[in-house]
């Protein structure tokens, strides 16, 4: 099984993670462009059983903290985790509303000697820049807020929960 570390820029805060991501994905939405300084992020999620370690001070933002709202469909919020020494975004926490569980999506930035798929899927492609090209055979998500996806569904690459008739024809 292979071992990923992602580091911050002055190596105090590390986060090791085991095995393949459950997600490969780029955000374009504002305020991820808005905290990271970027035109979108790029991330890997994994679930909390495939974090092995989180060393170093972090600080911690969740929109919650501030006036109560939270990420849309995260109940708990989400919290974003830099390092308290020289600012760089980590990873962000999150309970999963469906499952229960925790998810870690770390910055694809901060892997070191990382090898990743191509992101599967690009969310709030809404906000693209329009000088950004779309991702060659990612999913194109234009807005996952508006009633069309599910979280579940962005785990499967952006596609739609499959509907009972699709599913009778599955077991088949």
């Amino acid at each position: 099984m292979s071992t990923r570390t992602a580091r911050c820029a002055c190596g105090r805060v590390e986060v090791t993670v085991e095995g393949e991501p459950l997600l490969v994905y780029v955000c374009h939405c504002d305020f991820c462009q808005r905290r990271s300084g970027n035109v979108f992020i790029a991330s890997a999620q994994f679930p909390e059983e495939q974090v092995v370690s989180i060393t170093g001070e972090t600080c911690c933002y969740n929109g919650l903290d501030v006036d109560g709202v939270g990420a849309v469909g995260m109940p708990g919020g989400i919290n974003y985790r830099f390092c308290a020494v020289c600012g760089s975004s980590i990873y962000m926490d999150a309970i999963f509303p469906h499952t229960g569980g925790r998810v870690f999506t770390i910055a694809l930035g901060s892997f070191v000697d990382a090898v990743f798929p191509p992101p599967t899927a690009e969310f709030f492609t809404r906000f693209r820049h329009p000088w950004v090209p779309p991702i060659p055979d990612a999913v194109q998500i234009y807005d996952p807020l508006d009633g069309s996806l599910t979280v579940e569904s962005g785990l499967r690459g952006g596609r739609p929960a499959p509907t009972s008739e699709e599913r009778r024809s599955d077991q088949r």
